[in-house]
């Protein structure tokens, strides 16, 4: 065989062995799909359970399923509030009901000229009321306050909740300029409601409502049965479930100047909290998605941050 014969030759199998190999390389991984930016609200609290209106970005850790991730900015949240009011007018609360008028009256009284408030009063499912739609005018809610009645039946906590949350949706001013808000005054026993927990707690996550409760618990019977827990056990850990999946805030007062205060600092949550944006690395999964947020505390005060604990994707 001449020589450049074999030179041919040589070269089409190197060249085949380089095709091999090539072939045999693993591809680069591909790039992940971004995930969404989202946006949470913030509360922080003091060592006191009051709220902070000072936050630093740099302190701020978001975790999304046990991930950290990017924040991208926060800022206080100056938007104004569509705010239903949800009054639970069961004769369990007959003698509280003169400090609960009062206290419901700080709500609207204390409104920014933006704001609107939308005002319901609840007994069973079937006595879930709007006494306002949502309004500016003030002498219309202080009616509709007075308008309130007591009467007997069993309160149906969850179905007023999940009602309220429905009430956003036919809002005609709703928009991601607007924060929704549900205040529900009540002693948080639960005893009439179609609705259950999982379904009132996946609507207001759908709704992206945040709430917040006045828990007057204190006539509640503190014995347990067996195998159940007391009706103040069940009570309590409905308003707080309710509320730390939401971002929102659970008061437990035990007399007038707490149940005052405990308005007063819910009024103080709403002007005071944030609005935080980060972005997500996830960009995949569909569904409910786990947030937590941790602070760092330069002053060495423990600040604690309050958000919704999940948010869904599409």
């Amino acid at each position: 065989m001449r020589r450049p014969d074999l030179i041919i030759k040589a070269i089409l199998v190197c060249l085949a062995l380089s095709s091999t190999i090539l072939a045999q390389e693993p591809a680069p991984p591909a790039a992940k799909t971004p995930g969404p930016t989202v946006e949470l609200s913030l509360i922080v609290t003091d060592s006191k359970n009051k709220s902070c209106n000072q936050v630093s970005k740099d302190d701020v850790h978001v975790i999304e399923d046990k991930v950290e991730q990017t924040v991208l900015s926060i800022a206080p949240d100056e938007r104004p509030v569509d705010l239903v009011l949800a009054i639970d007018s069961s004769n369990s609360l007959r003698s509280l009901m003169r400090t609960v008028f009062e206290t419901a009256a700080l709500v609207i009284v204390n409104r920014r000229p933006e704001d609107e408030i939308l005002l319901m009063r609840f007994i069973s499912s079937d006595k879930i009321e709007k006494l306002t739609d949502f309004t500016r005018d003030g002498d219309a809610l202080m009616a509709g306050l007075k308008a309130i009645t007591i009467e007997g039946g069993k309160s149906a906590v969850i179905d007023a909740l999940y009602v309220s949350a429905g009430t956003f949706a036919d809002f005609k001013k709703i928009s991601p300029d607007r924060r929704k808000v549900v205040v529900i005054i009540t002693d948080g026993e639960d005893r009439n409601s179609h609705y259950k927990l999982d379904a009132l707690v996946k609507k207001l996550h759908q709704s992206d409502v945040q709430v917040f409760a006045l828990g007057l618990v204190t006539e509640l019977d503190r014995e347990s049965g067996l195998v159940s827990k007391s009706p103040r056990d069940k009570a309590e850990n409905l308003l707080k479930t309710v509320t730390e999946e939401t971002g929102g805030r659970v008061f437990f007062p035990g007399n007038r100047n707490e149940l005052l205060d405990s308005m007063t600092q819910i009024i103080n949550d709403l002007r005071g909290q944030f609005r935080l944006t980060y972005q997500s690395s996830n960009g995949a999964t569909k569904g409910f998605r786990k947030v937590e947020v941790k602070l760092n505390s330069p002053s060495g005060e423990k600040l604690k941050a309050i958000v919704p604990r999940r948010y869904e994707t599409q």
